[in-house]
């Protein structure tokens, strides 16, 4: 059994992580930690957690806990992650991996030394429509690929729950420096490619970065868009174009993955027939989604069940630390392109 300890009782942990991790088998949640005991004493009631510390430094010094996940804030990411190796600790970090490169290789050049198996928290490439459009982009049904979209919205700026540290871009906050990463990541990962160079424009008001649209040139010059906004309703959906057609991946609906071969279009009569018949199919592995959390939730729990499996058969993990560098060397382009209007090269390892 791995003994995991959890740095942090904000949102991600509540909602996202913490009802994963009850379904794992090989994992169980023994002690929590947060400098705010409100949320600390709620968090371990709440999810029966025995241990509970004020201090990060605290929990990494109890020797029953083999690894630590970090939600805490990305200001203090980097700290966390080096205390926890330290200790020894397998780590399972969020993302972004920290506010700046050279923390980024600071983890990254302690990460050679150590024994430990570390993990980026990228939940979007275990999620099965994600997996199911990568199968097919890679059998090449598509043809060559012409330009990709994904779009991300929330509702956090409306949450009275919100913490001040998101509404600020040199904290972490922003939906480019929080969210922009998993688009970034999603392109590597689908597209198997890397970014060349990022042009973001962003609206701001009292937040920053409210709402921001980043157009991404991959190396093999494949256009690949972001719209991202924290001011409106929850939705992520993935689009790829192709010669041969294009794919559509709504990521909340089980039924979400529709193909769209070049002389059909979405209206279309026949289209919308086998459409139909795809969802009917799909509606009893939607009835067993449902009553387990649904499509979306399901990502975290294949992500934290291959930390297990890493941790358990000594394999290493499929988003690793310079995985999460790349992303964020991409994510800190996005925001100096929202600042000085001009599209940003990136050349690997700046």
């Amino acid at each position: 059994m791995i003994k995991l300890g959890i740095v942090g009782c904000g949102n991600v942990a509540e909602k996202r992580h913490l009802p994963a991790l009850q379904t794992i088998k090989g994992i169980e949640v023994a002690a929590v930690a947060d400098v705010n005991s409100i949320r600390l004493d709620s968090i371990a009631s709440r999810f029966q957690i025995p241990k509970r510390y004020p201090d990060y430094h605290a929990l990494l010094d109890d020797s029953d806990l083999t690894a630590v996940a970090i939600c805490a804030p990305v200001s203090f990411h980097a700290d966390i992650a080096l205390a926890a190796f330290d200790a020894g600790k397998h780590i399972f970090m969020e993302k972004p991996l920290a506010l700046a490169l050279d923390e980024a290789d600071r983890l990254i050049e302690r990460d050679k030394s150590a024994r430990s198996r570390v993990m980026v928290g990228f939940n979007l490439r275990w999620h099965r429509l994600v997996c199911e459009t990568r199968t097919i982009l890679q059998s090449g049904i598509l043809g060559p690929i012409e330009a990709a979209l994904f779009i991300s919205t929330t509702g956090t700026r409306h949450s009275p729950q919100a913490p001040d540290w998101m509404q600020r871009r040199s904290l972490g906050g922003g939906v480019i420096s929080e969210y922009a990463g998993h688009s970034f990541d999603l392109w590597r990962f689908l597209l198997e490619d890397e970014v060349r160079q990022v042009y973001a424009e962003s609206r701001s008001d009292e937040w920053d970065d409210v709402t921001a649209i980043i157009t991404t040139r991959m190396g093999s010059g494949v256009s690949a868009s972001t719209i991202l906004c924290e001011s409106s309703s929850t939705n992520k959906e993935l689009q790829i174009y192709g010669h041969a057609g294009y794919l559509h991946a709504s990521l909340y609906r089980i039924d979400g993955l529709k193909f769209y071969p070049r002389p059909s279009f979405p209206g279309d009569l026949r289209t919308r027939l086998r459409n139909f018949v795809h969802s009917v199919k799909c509606l009893p592995k939607a009835m067993r989604s449902w009553r387990t959390g649904g499509e979306y939730h399901a990502s975290f729990v294949a992500e934290w069940q291959h930390f297990a499996d890493c941790i358990e058969q000594n394999k290493l993990p499929q988003c690793s630390l310079d995985d999460g560098r790349k992303s964020l060397q991409a994510v800190l382009a996005a925001v100096e392109s929202a600042c000085t209007g001009r599209a940003i090269e990136i050349n690997q390892g700046d």
